[in-house]
């Protein structure tokens, strides 16, 4: 089996495995997908105002947890705090490589005999890695399921491995290997509805108010987004501190301009679902509407820890754990 023959399985849809999100099929799609874009399917909200066209993103992302809401600890102001995460992105060191790692958490089952089920907890890895002439490379790894109900699992006998459906693939108590992809090509990713080059987003405005017209521009060619530009702009430049491969003072600028936008508010100090220690920052959706996007950052490296969508009709929230992302001369490798 090859290592994409593995890093299909350990996404494609089967009848034990948790309904995928919109990070998982952004992946699914990278695999298959030619250079040429794609028309996507229509969104309610900007959650994939990031994603990258060949990964897992972020954009976007598509880990399904419930969890208690964090307790928030009010901050300094806000506007403050955004400039001095601004000031931190932009006298961050760049790199050969930029490397996002992101961890996705779902549910998979029932598993189980006679009515006496229960679910696992299932986690998967996925890095991606982009050189500055365009090169990029995908890799993952499953990590070690894990039952959510050990009564049930003990009565089934204590199951170290369970199949995720037909097409075959196992879920495990012990992790599986890495995999590493170098993509044919040169690969375009997503700024909203845009697609850039590598050196296109090298090439994005380090001043804030041109970074937020060219953000605004992006949102306007997303024919399925129903909402305003206005909506659009905070998880669209929310995109370029994580997401995307923007230089250090792009990702200043993209800081800046969230901290002049009315919508945007810094909460406070908080953890992530990691335990992980942050400032929450928050914007609406859509105008009026319950959802909400809410980005974790750690103001000491600039570096955002999550992204969640909130309140948008699901029972659970919709997080990205972003492990890593930034600049490195560490060359891709398999985890």
């Amino acid at each position: 089996m090859s290592d994409i023959d593995t890093l299909m399985k350990a996404i494609d849809p089967a009848p034990h495995a948790p309904e995928q999100g919109p990070a998982a099929r952004d992946l699914r799609a990278a695999i298959m997908a030619t250079p040429a874009p794609t028309r996507r399917t229509a969104r309610r909200t900007p959650w994939r105002a990031g994603a990258i066209g060949l990964a897992a993103a972020a954009a976007a992302t598509a880990v399904f947890l419930v969890q208690p809401t964090p307790t928030v600890v009010p901050a300094m102001p806000g506007t403050s705090l955004l400039l001095a995460a601004a000031a931190k992105a932009q006298a961050a060191p760049e790199g050969a490589y930029w490397h996002l790692k992101e961890l996705y958490v779902g549910s998979a089952g029932p598993y189980g005999r006679d009515g006496d089920t229960y679910r696992l907890e299932t986690s998967y890895l996925s890095e991606t890695w982009f050189a500055k002439d365009g090169r990029a490379w995908i890799g993952g790894r499953r990590l070690a399921a894990r039952p959510l109900d050990r009564e049930a699992w003990r009565r089934d006998g204590s199951p170290t491995e369970w199949t995720i459906g037909r097409d075959g693939g196992l879920y495990s108590t012990s992790p599986g290997a890495g995999t590493l992809t170098r993509l044919k090509g040169e690969r375009k990713l997503y700024w909203s509805a845009m697609p850039m080059t590598i050196k296109e987003i090298a090439a994005l405005p380090a001043d804030p108010e041109a970074l937020k017209n060219r953000a605004a521009e992006a949102i306007r060619r997303d024919r399925d987004f129903a909402g305003s530009v206005a909506d659009g702009l905070p998880p669209t430049l929310a995109s370029l501190l994580y997401a995307l491969p923007a230089s250090p003072q792009v990702r200043g600028a993209a800081y800046q301009a969230l901290a002049k936008l009315p919508a945007v508010r810094v909460e406070g100090r908080t953890t992530d679902v990691r335990g992980r220690a942050g400032v929450s920052v928050t914007f609406p959706l859509q105008g009026g509407g319950p959802a909400q996007g809410r980005l974790i950052i750690d103001p000491d490296t600039s570096k955002v820890l999550t992204y969640a969508v909130t309140g948008g009709g699901s029972k659970e929230d919709r997080v990205t754990v972003v492990l890593d992302s930034g600049w490195t001369d560490t060359p891709p490798s398999a985890d």
